[in-house]
């Protein structure tokens, strides 16, 4: 096995843990499956059985072991049987950046070969059509028609301040539309000077990122970064936590970069955004990109706090315990009973909470969450921030 693809970091991760398996306690997947491979400790175990086969002393001596093509796929099941949520790395001891060491193990296993071949279709449909759907790229507005009557520039203005990169999900899934639709309203309402990149927005690259196809997404950074810098914005803002962690982890650049929450916090303090008082209790769900991924636990809170009447109740496991919706690192499209799975255990908690509506930052947990409460024939009220703001703005 190749390990070309893992940092010098990841490999003495790898040494370092202890197999003590206070992450088994933490793994959403493990508390499906309870199968030793597929918790991390069973996966860094199994690599390490690798590495010693193949760069040990035995393997120096007589020669490395040859993997078979059964160990490799059934390594290659295991690895990829997770939404790449991050709580094993938030709980370990010893601080094992698992997240990224389980990407860096996908990349290795592409290189190889051996990964679910439905992100063959992924792969095609980003790199060919731009967008996770495959639909004709210039389509990610469509959603714009059901708002009404529209400026003559559609919000795809040549110049301007900030840029609202809206991301695949809330482009083409017409459940999430109110989404982008609510983020336009709030905007002009507040007087941001705002534009959208219509079709010249590709992917983010994340889902390829996720899948571990990370070279195969640089032609989206480029090309992302490129049509920003032509509208000169100094600002982008994103309603996607996967969107806003790819351009602050892979995209270098000098512009200032938001996640929706903390940029309406900040028009909140500014006093151009008011709320009027409407009484409602609400649970609120941390996604795993904004919360564990890229640290933002707050901004929403302030924003359900300066709302009269808004009462938040928290979770059973909330901020860096949240525990993931199921929709996270391309699991729906390889394993969709294991995702729904996950989404009835976060449908439990959120009931739990005796909350009228659980209130996200993400449209994938949006999605997945309603999704798979009509199926259970729960009656579940899942909003993003941008409807509940929209909703209650004086």
């Amino acid at each position: 096995m190749k390990l070309s693809k893992l940092t010098a970091k990841q490999l003495l991760e790898i040494d370092a843990c202890t197999r003590c398996g206070e992450c088994l306690r933490y793994c959403p997947i493990y508390t499906q499956r309870q199968e030793e491979e597929i918790n991390p400790r069973g996966k860094i175990q199994t690599i390490k059985r690798f590495i010693r086969s193949q760069y040990g002393l035995r393997a120096k001596l007589f020669g490395s072991k040859r993997l078979s093509e059964e160990e490799l796929k059934k390594f290659s099941e295991m690895v990829y049987r997770c939404t790449l949520c991050g709580e094993c790395g938030s709980v370990c001891p010893v601080s094992i950046h698992s997240k990224d060491l389980w990407v860096g193990l996908r990349e290795v296993l592409v290189e190889l070969g051996y990964y679910p071949k439905e992100f063959d279709t992924l792969k095609e449909n980003v790199l060919t059509s731009h967008n996770i759907s495959g639909m004709d790229n210039e389509g990610r507005t469509e959603w714009l028609e059901a708002m009404g009557e529209l400026p003559e520039h559609r919000y795809q203005k040549e110049k301007a301040e900030v840029i609202y990169f809206v991301g695949c999900v809330a482009s083409y899934f017409p459940m999430v539309h109110k989404i982008p639709q609510g983020m336009i309203k709030i905007l002009n309402r507040a007087r941001v000077d705002f534009a959208l990149l219509g079709g010249a927005e590709w992917c983010c690259g994340f889902p390829l990122i996720g899948a571990g196809m990370k070279k195969e997404a640089k032609e989206m950074i480029s090309h992302n970064l490129e049509v920003v810098r032509q509208k000169e914005a100094h600002t982008a803002i994103f309603t996607c936590p996967s969107c806003y962690h790819t351009w602050k982890e892979e995209y270098k650049t000098e512009i200032r970069l938001f996640h929706f929450t903390q940029f309406l916090l900040d028009l909140i303090r500014e006093g151009k955004i008011h709320f009027k008082e409407e009484k409602i209790k609400v649970t609120y769900h941390d996604p795993c990109d904004l919360g564990r991924a890229s640290g933002i636990y707050d901004s929403p809170r302030e924003i359900l706090r300066a709302m009269p009447g808004v009462e938040l109740v928290e979770m059973r496991d909330h901020r860096e315990y949240c525990k993931c919706c199921g929709g996270g690192g391309n699991l729906e499209m390889i394993d969709p009973e294991l995702s729904a799975a996950l989404a009835r255990e976060k449908i439990k908690q959120i009931q739990e909470t005796g909350a009228e509506m659980v209130v996200t930052s993400c449209q994938q947990c949006v999605r997945t969450i309603l999704t798979t409460a009509r199926r259970m024939k729960i009656p579940i009220k899942a909003l993003n921030l941008t409807e509940l703001v929209l909703k209650h703005m004086k």
